[in-house]
């Protein structure tokens, strides 16, 4: 009996197959082909043959009389095959699917509780900001609660604009200077300073004073008695209804002696009304949009942090800070401004703020 390869196109691409050895039909075993092919070796030709010509080469290798039975038999295994294919793919696909559904439901679970950890924090820190609206400014100023709120707020919660109400940022202070004076040696000759050295204005005349090197001329201001190189101090200063001001602070070697602009670049950190308008001379200066016109204004130093600080007392809200670094000494900065015909002759006062009274920032 002579045998036959089947053609490489018929199978597959391991390198130990190299066929099935089918006999020939030229041989004398052509009743081969009459006997039932087994099912097994057609199993095995469906398993290894990709090619599409593999059916129709198989089925020419049979006798007419078996042609049919082959190709039924190829037509149930390849279903076979194809059922066996698809429940491998659905045990797969539901196993990633459940795999999947386990870690939504994980992730699901560490949200929410992230989330009621937020709620619970938030919740905390609204009650906080609640009872600190009722204490005094001392009380207020021994802890710096704004800055930590700012840290502990998580950040999905601080991405939504949330409004609590008016808040007074006041930064830490674990020492308050209450007690400021004018020092009458810095003072323009045509200033009038009060007796007790806490109010004032500009007068008609100059008066002849010792043109000492503290004393401001031509420059029109007068400072504070005492300077600062550390700590914290805060006071207020009574604007009334005047038309024109300007406060805050300077560093002590300003120029005494010349016209100097007063502004952040020459060493002056302060806030003015002039013209209606409410401004902090940065460079270029900063308008303030002011709801309630100030007629006492709070301005709180902290050297160590670099901040100047200046408050709207009448109705409790930060009007501007400064922020930097200091060097040297500091000094509280004070100019009545002009009289302008008689409308803007009321003085700067200088106000009490005892710390059992608390101040004025917050009832």
């Amino acid at each position: 009996m002579e045998l036959h390869f089947v053609p490489d196109f018929i199978s597959n691409s391991d390198p130990g197959t190299t066929g099935f050895l089918i006999p020939h039909p030229s041989s004398n075993s052509l009743s081969f082909l009459l006997q039932p092919l087994p099912f097994s070796h057609l199993t095995r030709l469906c398993a290894i043959s990709h090619d599409p010509r593999f059916p129709h080469v198989l089925v020419s290798l049979c006798a007419p009389q078996r042609q049919t039975e082959v190709e039924r038999q190829l037509v149930v295994s390849k279903c076979k095959w194809l059922h066996q294919f698809l429940a491998e793919q659905e045990c797969l696909l539901l196993a990633q699917l459940g795999e999947l559904d386990k870690e939504i439901g994980r992730r699901r679970e560490e949200n929410a509780t992230h989330l009621c950890k937020e709620i619970s924090q938030l919740s905390t820190l609204i009650m906080e900001l609640e009872g600190k609206c009722q204490q005094s400014v001392p009380e207020l100023l021994q802890v710096r609660r704004v800055q930590q709120i700012l840290v502990l707020l998580p950040r999905p919660v601080s991405s939504v604009p949330v409004r609590l109400g008016w808040v007074c940022p006041i930064p830490a202070l674990m020492r308050c200077e209450l007690d400021v004076t004018l020092d009458p040696d810095t003072a323009h000759p045509k200033f009038v300073l009060s007796e007790d050295r806490k109010h004032v204005r500009l007068g008609d005349t100059r008066q002849d004073l010792p043109d000492n090197p503290e004393r401001f001329y031509p420059c029109v201001c007068v400072l504070g008695t005492k300077g600062f190189m550390g700590e914290r101090h805060y006071w207020e200063v009574e604007v009334g209804d005047k038309t024109r001001w300007t406060l805050g602070v300077c560093r002590e070697s300003v120029s005494r002696k010349r016209k100097v602009t007063a502004s952040l670049r020459n060493g002056y950190w302060v806030m003015q009304l002039r013209d209606g308008e409410y401004e902090v001379l940065t460079s270029p200066s900063t308008p303030l949009h002011v709801n309630i016109r100030p007629s006492r204004v709070g301005i709180f130093l902290d050297y160590e942090a670099g901040e100047v600080s200046f408050y709207n007392v009448t109705d409790r809200s930060r009007l501007f800070t400064f922020t930097g670094t200091f060097s040297g000494t500091l000094r509280p900065y004070f100019y009545p401004g002009p009289n302008t015909g008689g409308t803007n002759v009321a003085p700067l006062i200088i106000c009490p703020v005892p710390a059992q009274v608390g101040g004025n920032l917050c009832p």
